[in-house]
Parts: structure tokens; sequence; C-alpha cells
């Protein structure tokens, strides 16, 4: 009985381990980008749970009173019962992608929750609900589908949801195994959060700050807990020749330098850029940057500074009407 116990106990914890994580099969093949976040990282980092009491104290109020309002409203509990999560998409990243996030849903509860909501809607696909609603928080259209017990999919359309469930279904192709994106999987317990594009011209959008970007195929961004103390970023960007590569590094390099002669203005931003490393190879651009946590610590305080004095210019210019003289 106890070998049949254990035997049961290592099936459910696979199959529980699994389902939580992601993999390359599971997305898109027309995925151009992934944006994960690895909530359990953050969890278990000493290092952001110290910044995290070292915060402003309103600020902090504020967050975990929304954090319990949700719990209370949803039964989800964002810090404990979601895992990771990662957004994919295939083409312009101001136009967002889907969410896959892995975790723990209570799907009757949230499905009576959103079925209150206004213009909603529910159709199956493939026997998975998928549930459409207006967010009048910014008065767009979300849908979510819980495409297997602990993953659940979120994304501006309908047609985005029915894709996705098609990919996991077989029915569509799905990344493969020699994917430029193919690193965005390999899994490492310090890392917070990673952004792997490729095509990147394709995508970057018209900004006027993308513009070092455009002559990119490729980028890779990286923030993980080096040790106990300090919080590192990588970032790495493939150009399409070593000639670009060296145009992406000047411009790279006078933004960096631009920053660190506003120090007088902006202290905090010049210190944090003082820290980039902005090296070339081939073409291949590496920018390494390490922040203390003294470093990251200055610049929330300096933040909340700025936070307040915006408050109390805010509350000293807007000042009651004068009195005015009595009448004769």
């Amino acid at each position: 009985m106890k070998r049949v116990l254990r035997a049961a106990c290592t099936f459910v914890l696979s199959v529980a381990f699994y389902s939580r994580a992601a993999d390359i099969k599971e997305f898109p093949a027309s995925t151009h980008w992934l944006l994960t976040v690895n909530v359990n990282a953050a969890q278990a980092a000493p290092l952001l749970q110290n910044l995290v009491e070292k915060a402003d104290t309103n600020s902090l109020k504020k967050a975990q009173a929304k954090l319990a309002s949700m719990k209370a409203m949803c039964g989800v509990d964002l810090l404990k019962d979601i895992d990771h999560v990662v957004i994919a998409g295939n083409g312009d990243a101001q136009k967002g992608g889907v969410a896959y996030v892995y975790g723990n849903f209570d799907v009757q509860r949230l499905t009576a929750i959103l079925a209150s909501t206004k213009n909603y809607t529910s159709s199956k696909h493939d026997d998975i609900a998928v549930q459409c609603w207006l967010d009048e928080t910014d008065n767009k259209q979300k849908c979510l589908a819980f495409a297997r017990p602990g993953l659940a999919m979120l994304s501006n359309t309908q047609s985005a949801i029915t894709d996705a469930l098609d990919v996991l279904a077989g029915k569509r192709p799905s990344l493969a195994a020699d994917s430029p994106l193919r690193d965005a999987f390999t899994c490492d317990e310090h890392n917070l959060a990673s952004l792997y594009v490729y095509d990147l011209s394709s995508i970057v959008g018209t900004s006027p700050k993308a513009e070092a970007f455009k002559q990119a195929e490729a980028l890779s961004l990286c923030v993980r807990i080096s040790d106990t103390t300090r919080i590192s970023a990588n970032m790495a960007i493939t150009a399409t020749s070593e000639e670009t590569a060296l145009q992406v590094q000047q411009a790279l390099s006078g933004i960096q330098a631009i920053i660190l002669l506003r120090a007088a203005e902006s202290p905090e931003a010049a210190a944090l850029a003082s820290q980039a490393k902005i090296t070339c190879q081939a073409r291949t651009v590496n920018v390494a940057l390490t922040l203390p946590q003294k470093l990251i610590e200055d610049a929330m305080r300096a933040h909340e500074m700025k936070k307040a004095a915006k408050r109390a210019h805010k509350t000293d210019t807007v000042s009651p009407p004068p009195d005015t003289p009595a009448n004769n």
C-alpha cells in the first residue's frame, strides 16, 4: 500500500509540475517575442523581500490592500497561486499578445464573477469556454480561457485565444525545437524576468526611442538575482552586420553619456547608468548591468521623494478661494 501511495503521489506531483511548466510546443509558430515573469523566483528571493519592506509605507499598504481585495473577490492570491506568466506575441509589441498564466485557479468562482461583467459572452471552442467581457478600466475587450488545469490564457481578442488553443490541441503548428526563441524556455530558478525577440525590426513600432533596434535581428534580456545583495540584467542585441552592431553600440553609449551628463538633474538615473557596461563582439552588442541593493534602495527613495514633492505641489496649487469681503 505504501508503494502504491508513493507511486500515486509521484504521478500527481509530476502531472502538476508539467502542467505548469511552459513548453516550446505550446506556443504558435508565428510567435516573434516572449516575455516571461517568474513569480516563484521573486517570492523566494530574500533581496526582493528586503526591498519590499523598505518601500514607501503608503504604497506598500495600497498594494497589499489591492492583493487582499482580489483574493477576497476572485479567490486568487497573485503572490502564491501564480507560478509564472509568459506573454507571447507575433507582431508589434504595442498591440500585445496572449498571456499564458500558470498557477492555481478557482475556475467556477472566476467564471461566476466574469458572468456579471459588462458585455459578457461565452462560447465553446473544442469544449473549452472562451469568455469575453468589456474591461471598464480601459474600455477594451478582454478574453479568457482555462486551457487545462493549471493554465489560463488571457488576450484582448477572441481569435488570439482560439488560435492558441488550436496550437495546444495540435491543430496549428507550434514553435520548432530549434526556434530562435528556444532559450526563453531554459529554466533557471534565479531568473526573475526575461524577454526574447527575433525579427526585431518588424515589431518595435514607430517610436523614435526604438530607432536603435530597427536594424537588429534579435534581442534577449534577462533579469536575475545574482546573489543576496545584487540584481543583474544582461541584454544582447544581434544586428544584421558587424557595421550595424557598431552603430547600435554607439547609439546606446550615446544614450548612456547623455544620462551621465544630466547627473545633477537625475542623480539616481545617472547612478544606474554608470553601472552599465556596453561591449560589441562581431554582430552582437552586449549590455551588462549589476545593481547592488543600496543603489536600488537609493533609487526607490529618490522616486518616492519625487512623488511626495508632486503631491505637495498639487496641494499648494489647489488652494481654497480667498474670502470675499462682506457687502456693506
